[in-house]
């Protein structure tokens, strides 16, 4: 595989966030999509951290390149919600940072509503769980795609022996 597929491959989860984000309000298929379209996106992150394999970047390098645009997007959140002030704010920049891990909520928030500090409130706290822990999780899916892979490779040489 040519590393030029690489930047494609890994901006893919922000654009199905998005599509996610927008076919959720359409009412029947928006349903159904809310469970099929996140577990498809963990088979494809998966699918992309077992293709990082096959260069001979070490796992940390892999992941670090792998979730880079997840990595921009978690900076830009916390700017754009976490240092400047509502009438700051750009729209384009506070919805993009969101569309990485938008496929990671229908796992994490009920994680994230742990962190809130007042009981029965979804506030910024729980938000901004919801983009960290959505990293990690995609992250860590990436992870065990390279894992997986790597392995796959090692008892494929052996067996060749």
């Amino acid at each position: 595989m040519k590393k030029v597929y690489l930047i494609p491959m890994i901006l893919v989860p922000a654009l199905i966030g998005y599509v996610y984000n927008m076919l959720l309000l359409i009412p029947i298929l928006g349903t159904l999509l809310l469970y099929i379209l996140p577990l498809a996106m963990l088979v494809y992150w998966f699918w992309v951290g077992s293709k990082f394999a096959e260069f001979n970047w070490s796992l940390p390098i892999s992941i670090l390149v792998g979730n880079s645009f997840g990595i921009l997007s978690l900076i830009i959140y916390f700017w754009q919600f976490l240092f400047i002030t509502d009438s700051e704010r750009n729209l384009f920049l506070a919805a993009l940072s969101q569309m990485f891990t938008s496929c990671t909520n229908i796992f994490v928030a009920r994680v994230a509503i742990l962190f809130e500090p007042d009981k029965n409130v979804v506030g910024q706290v729980s938000f901004t769980a919801v983009q960290i822990l959505g990293l990690i999780f995609m992250m860590i899916i990436f992870a065990i795609g390279y894992i997986w892979s790597k392995k796959k490779a090692r008892a494929n040489a052996v067996a060749c022996q």
